[in-house]
């Protein structure tokens, strides 16, 4: 039977194309077919960057030298989002995948085996992966030539059901890990796996030396930005001291709040940061003015910079606007500050994209470091994702989240067939991202 398209002809003349039913007859293939030939980029990537000689050297080392070898098992777990992927039970549909078992010389791993993997490794793995991420940094930023590292570290609630998740501030029960990530290079420089009920401040100067000690040595200027949870007097004071520029929002205590209604009306200068570029005025006025602040338990005054924003409706009791406030050690001008203390916002979009398209929601045991090493594997995989985009990919690609990434150049539908003793990858001819494919491998 011919294929005939959905088009009506009246007259002689072509009108209309409709959508009918579509009448097929399923059948079955032999041929290697693959939905995820991303896995070719990916995996020569993570070789270049040595992060598959780091896994087999540093992991701890199997009992028997049988089965998957670590970089195979780590690098299958972290194909379940880059592939699409929810949950590790989902393996087992990627094994199912002769294409991408033919790409890969091998099958992928069960879900039941990559339970048993993070179970081995769930004590010393932690250690042994941040030395990989570590390794992995440095040599992206020696790619980029990078030595500024801007840190933007914030806390966020993953909720679980897990027999160890405790219940937070926010009411749900689930985990609050601690996050750093590096903003020039886009990717998660350093975590801290926590129980949901931890604090976002607690342990604050820890983290952020832990963070620091996560640079790679090239880097020379460190800038740190976080919100009012890191407002600590110990903080400020390390990074001053350590030659570390900050800004950091700042807690309305009693002090902060007489500093704010001290300031006469004409010390507070307009301000215009626009959140669209096309508009000429901001939808809401807002002006800000500075002064000196010293914390307690501090003896150095630092620039506190306060924001007043006017409410969209005027409230009785609060009065016509709402204020914020920041304090740095930096002296950019005062609008410049205000910007690039907002642009952390960034930060908090890079944990929904862990959250949403790396899929952790989805935490894989109730057991907390299976937990903790798990989420650190997944942050291997965000940064092997970013450093595909900025080190191979055109200006266009590197802000494509990874959905869009997936729809347009990892998920391409492929054949994979053997010809003259080596692999083919054979994909639709004419395809837009053809091109840029072949670019990657």
């Amino acid at each position: 039977m011919k294929w005939k398209p959905n088009v009506e002809f009246t007259n002689g003349v072509k009108m209309m194309i409709r959508q009918g039913s579509i009448s097929v007859k399923v059948g079955e293939t032999d041929a290697a077919v693959t939905n995820f030939p991303g896995v070719v980029p990916l995996a020569n990537l993570g070789e270049r960057l040595g992060m598959f000689s780091d896994l087999e050297s540093l992991l701890p080392s199997k009992e028997r030298n049988r089965g998957f070898s670590n970089s195979a098992a780590v690098f299958d777990l972290m194909c379940i989002p880059l592939s699409g992927g929810q949950c590790i039970e989902d393996l087992d549909q990627l094994r199912q995948d002769k294409g991408l078992a033919r790409l890969l010389g091998r099958s992928v791993m069960a879900s039941r085996t990559a339970h048993d993997f993070l179970r081995r490794i769930r004590y010393d793995g932690l250690n042994a992966l941040a030395t990989v991420r570590r390794r992995m940094m440095r040599r992206m930023a020696q790619h980029s030539a990078t030595t500024t590292a801007t840190l933007d570290c914030d806390a966020s609630l993953f909720v679980s059901s897990g027999r160890n998740a405790r219940m937070s501030y926010k009411g749900e029960r689930g985990y609050m890990p601690m996050l750093a990530f590096w903003e020039e290079l886009g990717v998660v420089v350093h975590d801290d796996f926590r129980n949901g009920n931890a604090s976002p401040g607690s342990e604050a100067l820890g983290f952020l030396k832990q963070t620091l000690a996560q640079l790679p040595p090239e880097v020379t200027t460190v800038k740190v930005r976080s919100d009012s949870a890191w407002y600590q007097s110990e903080v400020l004071d390390f990074c001053a001291d350590n030659g570390h520029a900050f800004c950091i929002g700042a807690d309305q205590d009693e002090a902060v709040k007489q500093t704010i209604m001290a300031v006469g009306e004409d010390a507070w200068q307009r301000i215009h940061l626009c959140s669209d570029p096309a508009d000429s005025e901001p939808t809401v006025r807002e002006w800000a003015c500075e002064t000196v602040h010293t914390l307690n338990r501090s003896t150095r005054p630092y620039r506190l910079i306060v924001i007043r924003k006017e409410r969209l409706q005027d409230d009785l009791f609060y009065g016509p606007y709402i204020y914020t406030a920041i304090i740095t050690n930096m002296e950019l001008p005062l609008e410049e500050q205000i910007a690039w203390y907002r642009h952390r916002g960034q930060c908090e979009n890079q944990i929904k994209e862990l959250k949403w398209d790396f899929e952790l929601r989805v935490l894989p045991s109730g057991d907390f470091f299976v937990n903790a090493v798990y989420l650190r594997i997944i942050t291997l995989a965000y940064n092997l994702f970013v450093a595909l985009k900025t080190l191979m990919l055109p200006e266009p690609y590197k802000t494509l989240r990874l959905k869009t990434f997936l729809f347009r150049l990892l998920g391409l539908p492929a054949l994979v067939v053997h010809h003259a003793r080596r692999l083919l990858l054979k994909l639709p001819r004419g395809h837009p991202q053809l091109a840029q494919f072949q670019t990657l491998c």
